[in-house]
């Protein structure tokens, strides 16, 4: 029996082993290649008025509206088809990511893992 208990932890070791040394490895490699992008496109992140500048002003035409639905709903209405084509498109890739985001941190699927029999 200690035989077994013994190769079976040898097992897990060396698999979580390699498993470890694979995550560092495409880590490293995938912080290279980001590296490597940014330097060559000269990225910046952006400063804190543009960040003030950008949600300020979503800030400030939600409340715009909410205060006057009337004008919300002539907005809606005077739509055109494409227009509403490409933000339908915005909505759904918003959910896409939102959905990915959910489905890593749950680290499944569907559903949410079963604590209850802790």
């Amino acid at each position: 029996m200690l035989g077994k208990i013994q190769s079976f932890t040898a097992s897990l070791l060396s698999k979580s082993s390699v498993l470890a040394s694979k995550t560092l490895f495409y880590g490293k490699v995938g912080a290279d290649l980001s590296k490597q992008v940014y330097l060559k496109e000269r990225l910046q992140p952006p400063s804190l008025s543009d960040f003030k500048r950008a949600y300020l002003g979503i800030y400030y035409k939600s409340l715009y509206y909410a205060t006057k639905p009337n004008e919300f709903i002539s907005l809606v209405k005077s739509l055109k088809k494409d227009d509403a084509i490409k933000y339908s498109a915005y909505l759904v890739q918003i959910l896409g990511f939102y959905s990915v985001g959910e489905v890593i941190g749950r680290r499944k699927l569907v559903g949410y893992k079963d604590y209850s029999h802790h």
